[in-house]
C-alpha cells in the first residue's frame, strides 16, 4: 500500500513510531493490513508480538513474510476470511487513503477484532495548511510521494475520517496529529539545527491537527 522503497520512519513522531508504540506491550495478536516490505513487522516482531499481515503485492509479500506467522496475499477490497482472528490490534498505516471502498474494508476488519481490542490507523489529512495554501493558488497537483500520492483514491480530514470510523461501528479514542516528515526532506548534517523547528511543528499538530497535522493518527475500538 506504499510507494517503493518505503522503509521504517524511525524518527521521533513518526506515523510508523506512533503506531508501534500503541500496540502496547506484547504479547499480543496483531493484524498488520498492507505489510509492504515489512518495515512494521520488523519492529513488532522483534518485541515478541505474534503477527499476522495482508499484503497485495507478491514480491513486497516474500520480502515481509519472515517476520509474520501468516501472511496473506491478497486484495484488500476482496478479503477472503483472515487467518488468526480474531485479533487484539490491528494496524491499517497509510492504507484507507488507497482503497475504493474503505468503509467496506474496515467493517470487515472490525468483524475480526477481539471485543477488548483496537484498530490504529494512520491517513494523510488533506487539509494540512501546504495543501490549504496550494488550494489557495489553485495548485492541486499529484506527486510521487506524501498528501497527494497520485496512488491515493481517497482524501480524508479530521472530521471525514471520524465520520468513516463511526459508520463501521467504531468508538474513537484519541486522535493524535503528526507532523510533516522532515528527517525524511532534510540530511543527518541538517537535522540538529532543524530540531526546534520540527518539535515545535509536532507540538502544533497536537493542538490543532486540522490545520497542522500533515497525518492524522487514530485509535479506535468497538463500543462495549
Amino acid at each position: 500500500m506504499t510507494s517503493a522503497g518505503y522503509v521504517f520512519k524511525d524518527f521521533p513522531h513518526s506515523s510508523h513510531r506512533w503506531l508501534v508504540e500503541r500496540v502496547g506491550r506484547p504479547p499480543s495478536r496483531v493484524l498488520d493490513v498492507g505489510t509492504w516490505n515489512g518495515f512494521l513487522g520488523r519492529q513488532l516482531a522483534s518485541q515478541g508480538h505474534e503477527l499476522f499481515g495482508i499484503e497485495k503485492d507478491p514480491i513486497q509479500a516474500q520480502h515481509a513474510a519472515a517476520f509474520y506467522r501468516e501472511l496473506l496475499v491478497a486484495d484488500l477490497e476482496t478479503l477472503p476470511p483472515l487467518p488468526g482472528a480474531p485479533f487484539d490490534v490491528i494496524l491499517c498505516g497509510d492504507v484507507l487513503e488507497h482503497l475504493r471502498e474503505p468503509l467496506v474494508v474496515l467493517k470487515h476488519l472490525v468483524s475480526s477484532l477481539r471485543p477488548e481490542g483496537k484498530l490504529l490507523i494512520t491517513v494523510p489529512n488533506v487539509a494540512f495548511v501546504g495543501c490549504r495554501v496550494s488550494l489557495l493558488f489553485g495548485v492541486f497537483e499529484y506527486r510521487d510521494r506524501g498528501i497527494l500520492d497520485r496512488t491515493h483514491l481517497r482524501f480524508f480530514t479530521k472530521a471525514s475520517l471520524l465520520r468513516l470510523l463511526r459508520e463501521a461501528g467504531l468508538k474513537v479514542q484519541r486522535v493524535h496529529g503528526l507532523p510533516p516528515p522532515l528527517p525524511l526532506v532534510f540530511p543527518p548534517s541538517a537535522r540538529w539545527p532543524l530540531r526546534g523547528f520540527f518539535e515545535c511543528l509536532a507540538l502544533a499538530a497536537q493542538l490543532w491537527p486540522t490545520l497542522w497535522a500533515y497525518q492524522l493518527a487514530v485509535e479506535a475500538r468497538r463500543p462495549s
